[in-house]
Order: C-alpha cells, then structure tokens, then sequence
C-alpha cells in the first residue's frame, strides 16, 4: 500500500508531470499508466489534456 500512496500525484498539470517525470526517471519505465479518479467523463478528459500538454513540452 506504501508504494502506491507514493506513486500518486496529485495538483496541477506541472506538479504531476514533474512527478511522473520522476517516477519514470527512478524506475527506468518506458511506460506510465496514468488513472483520474473523476466522476465527470468531461472532467477527466480535460485532465488527460492539460497533463498531455505539461508532458509534451518535458525535456524527456
């Protein structure tokens, strides 16, 4: 349960793009799975959208 509470990011676009950058960076994964715990549809799609942005302007 420990592993998963530290693996969970949450904040703005900026704030869970860097933590993902640093989960990839730490673990060497060529892959992340990224879940939004959302009830709107509408709101997780608009989610997945400004994080895709933050992500997409990284420096990978």
């Amino acid at each position: 349960m420990a592993d998963r509470v530290r693996t969970q990011f949450v904040g703005a676009p900026e704030e869970v793009a860097e933590g993902l950058g640093a989960l990839r960076r730490s673990t060497g994964a060529d892959e992340l799975l990224v879940t939004s715990i959302t009830h709107r549809h509408e709101d997780r799609v608009r989610g997945y959208e400004l994080l895709a942005r933050v992500w997409a302007k990284q420096d990978w």
